[in-house]
C-alpha cells in the first residue's frame, strides 16, 4: 500500500512538469526519491513494486513510441529504459541492506545500553587525563547521581573522596604508562569493591587510548574472607594450645617407657607391647612438634641457627633418622652424592626435618621391598636434591596441593598417617633458607620425584 501511495504522488509529480520539462527529458525525474523512500523505509518487497510500477509509467506514459521499432521504443529510449530500470533495482537492494544493518547497529547499541544498565557491575571509561568517557548505570543505583553528572570530569572534580582519588589515579597511571590490566581495591560509602582496569589500544596498537574500568561489590565476600581468616586465626589458636599442652603428658609417657625398657628380661609379650608404646609416643611426639613449628613459622616466630654445614652431612644424617621406618617395610633408601663438598649456610637440625620429611613421605608411599632414591647435585650456583620413589604417585590436580597444611593426596590414602603437615613444613623451612621444593609425577602408581633447592655460596658457583 505504502508503495503504490509513494509511486502516486511521484507520478502525479511528473505529470505536473509535462510542459515544463523537455517532451522526452528525465522520465524517471520523480520516481527515483518514490522508489528510495519505499525501500529504506518499507522493506525490499515494497521498494521493488515502486520500481516496477514506476518503470511501467515512464514506458507508458514519459517515453515516446513508434511503431517502427520494437516493444515501440527507439534504441536509445530502450537502453535508457533497461539503464534506469536496472539503477532503480540496485538502489533498491543496497537501501534495503544499508536500512538492515542500521537496524542491527540499532539493536546492538540497544542491547549494549541494556546490558550495561542492568549489570551489577560499574562500568566506566577512562581518558589520558582521567575523565570520564563512559559510565554505565550502575552508577547511578551506587552513588545517586546520573550517569551525565560524570561524563567529562574526574573523581577529584566530582567530588570523590581524595584519598579514594589517589588510589584510582595511581592505578589508571599505571594502567596508561605499562598497558597491562590492573586491580585495585577499595572502600566506598561503607562497602567494599574490586575494580580491573584493562587498557585499550589504538589500533596500531602503539600506545594505549583508553581505560575500561570493571567495578563490583565485593563487600559480601570480603565479609566472608574475613570470616574465614578469623575462623583459621581460631584453628591456629586451637592446635596452637592443643600442641602445648600434649607436651607435658608426652613427656611424662616417655620418662615412663625409658624406666620400663630398662626392666632386666620382661616378658615377651610385656617387651612387644612396650615397643609399639615407643613408636607411638614417638610418632605422637613428631606430630606434636610439626604442630608447634608450623605455629611458629605463621607467627614468624621460628629461628633458624644458621652456621656452617655440608649438605652430603645432612643427608646422611637424614638417612639414619630414616633407617627404622625403612626397615619397617623393607625400603633401601640409596644415597647418591658428590664426590666434592658440599657446603652452605643453614640450620642443621632443620634441613634434617627437611629431608627426613621429604623421604619418610616417599617411604609412606612406597610399597614394600621398593627403593628410594635421594640423588645430590650441583648447577649454576644451586644445589638440587631429588628424592624418587615408585609408589603410589600423585594426581596432576594435587601436585601444588600437597604443600598445603593438612593436605594428604587421595592416592595411596591407605598408606598414609599423620596429619598432612610434613610437607607444608618443608616448603616453609626451605623459604626461610631461599630455597623451595617442587614436585612431579607421570600419575597415579606411577611415583613421584620431589625436587629440593638450596642457594649454594658464591665460591661453590664459580668453580663450576
Amino acid at each position: 500500500m505504502a508503495s503504490v501511495v509513494l509511486w502516486s504522488l511521484a507520478y502525479g509529480a511528473r505529470l505536473a512538469l509535462v510542459g515544463t520539462l523537455p517532451a522526452q527529458g528525465f522520465p524517471f525525474l520523480t520516481f527515483f526519491p518514490a522508489v528510495m523512500l519505499a525501500a529504506y523505509f518499507f522493506e525490499l518487497g515494497p521498494g521493488l513494486l515502486c520500481a516496477a510500477l514506476s518503470v511501467a509509467g515512464a514506458y507508458a506514459s514519459f517515453i515516446p513510441h513508434s511503431a517502427d521499432s520494437f516493444s515501440g521504443l527507439e534504441k536509445g529510449d530502450l537502453i535508457a529504459l533497461v539503464f534506469f530500470s536496472s539503477v532503480l533495482l540496485v538502489d533498491c537492494v543496497v537501501l534495503h541492506l544499508l536500512r538492515r544493518s542500521r537496524s542491527l547497529v540499532a539493536e546492538r547499541e540497544r542491547d549494549l545500553r541494556e546490558l550495561t544498565a542492568n549489570s551489577p557491575d560499574v562500568l566506566t571509561r577512562f581518558d589520558r587525563e582521567y575523565r570520564h568517557l563512559f559510565v554505565s548505570g550502575a552508577v547511578e543505583r551506587l552513588t545517586g547521581r546520573p550517569t551525565s553528572d560524570f561524563i567529562g570530569k574526574t573523581n577529584r572534580e566530582l567530588g570523590m573522596p581524595p584519598k579514594l582519588c589517589d588510589v584510582w589515579e595511581d592505578a589508571l597511571a599505571s594502567a596508561f604508562r605499562e598497558g597491562r590490566q590492573v586491580s585495585l581495591r577499595f572502600e566506598y560509602d561503607g562497602a567494599v569493591f574490586a575494580a580491573t582496569l584493562v587498557p585499550e589500544f589504538d589500533h596500531d596498537r602503539t600506545g594505549v587510548r583508553s581505560v575500561l574500568g570493571v567495578t563490583r561489590d565485593i563487600s559480601e565476600i570480603d565479609r566472608h574472607e574475613r570470616a574465614l581468616m578469623a575462623h583459621d586465626e581460631l584453628k591456629d589458636q586451637m592446635l596452637a594450645t592443643v600442641a602445648h599442652e600434649l607436651r607435658n603428658p608426652l613427656t611424662t609417657l616417655s620418662t615412663g617407657l625409658s624406666l620400663l625398657e630398662r626392666l632386666p628380661d620382661p616378658p615377651q609379650a610385656v617387651g612387644r607391647t612396650i615397643a609399639a608404646m615407643r613408636r607411638q609416643t614417638t610418632q605422637m611426639s613428631r606430630l606434636v612438634a610439626d604442630l608447634m613449628d608450623l605455629n611458629r613459622i605463621r607467627a614468624n616466630a621460628l629461628d633458624l641457627n644458621r652456621t656452617a654445614v655440608d649438605l652430603k652431612d645432612i643427608l646422611q644424617a637424614m638417612q639414619e633418622a630414616s633407617l627404622e621406618l625403612a626397615r619397617r617395610k623393607s625400603i633401601n633408601i640409596e644415597l647418591r652424592l658428590l664426590a666434592d663438598d658440599m657446603p652452605l649456610e643453614g640450620d642443621a637440625g632443620r634441613l634434617i626435618q627437611v629431608f627426613s620429611n621429604v623421604v619418610t613421605n616417599a617411604i609412606k608411599f612406597s610399597e614394600a621391598g621398593s627403593e628410594v632414591v635421594v640423588e645430590a647435585k650441583r648447577e649454576n650456583g644451586v644445589y638440587e636434591v631429588s628424592v624418587t620413589d615408585r609408589g603410589a604417585g600423585i594426581e596432576p590436580d594435587m601436585l601444588e596441593a600437597v604443600f598445603e597444611p593438612f593436605v594428604q593426596a587421595p592416592a595411596g590414602r591407605n598408606q598414609q598417617s599423620g596429619l598432612g603437615i610434613g610437607l607444608a613444613l618443608v616448603k616453609q623451612i626451605l623459604r626461610l633458607h631461599d630455597g623451595d621444593v617442587t614436585v612431579a609425577s607421570q600419575g597415579l602408581g606411577k611415583g613421584s620425584t620431589f625436587i629440593v633447592r638450596l642457594p649454594a655460596p658464591a665460591q661453590c658457583a664459580t668453580s663450576e
